[in-house]
């Protein structure tokens, strides 16, 4: 009886160990196309995509941001990735003016959704095939992609992922 009802406690005891905790994650604000979340991700309603909440804060070359992008984890993905050419053109919007400072030597107000906090308008792209270093720029659009220029530029790198 004894060694019964030690097994039961063992099992009881092991299937309460085991079972994993949900972590829930919090609306902090929307709007028609895009919504933010608390943990560091804002999702592209129209495309699907999930876009770092922030770019990482600092001048970056074409290789850093690439190898940033790939070891990005937030929200518990490990599948980011530099977003391409065509992917920042989508969230350009003249309409829209992010509300945050930029960085020193920063100049121009970037045309992106508030929800997104970009340090510097210009942000690395990569089409995921060549090594050419290209960037697209929030504050001169669509009409205004580049070559690698990190000295007068300042590009950021910003994460995306496929949802």
């Amino acid at each position: 009886m004894k060694k019964w009802v030690a097994i039961s406690l063992l099992l009881l005891f092991s299937m309460g160990c085991s079972a994993t905790k949900e972590v829930q994650v919090k609306e902090i604000g929307r709007t028609q196309r895009f919504v933010a979340y608390d943990n560091g991700i804002v999702k592209d309603l129209t495309t699907g995509l999930m876009w770092a909440a922030e770019d990482n804060g600092g001048a970056i070359t074409w290789d850093e941001a690439k190898t940033y992008c790939r070891n990005y984890r937030v929200g518990g993905y490990e599948d980011w990735r530099m977003p391409t050419t065509e992917e920042l053109k989508g969230l350009y919007n003249p309409r829209f003016r992010d509300p945050y400072p930029l960085a020193e030597g920063c100049k121009g107000v970037c045309h992106i959704t508030r929800f997104i906090q970009l340090s510097c308008c210009p942000v690395w792209s990569w089409d995921g095939i060549s090594e050419v270093e290209t960037f697209f720029h929030f504050n001169l659009g669509p009409a205004d992609w580049r070559d690698q220029s990190l000295e007068t530029n300042h590009p950021r790198a910003l994460p995306v992922r496929n949802n």
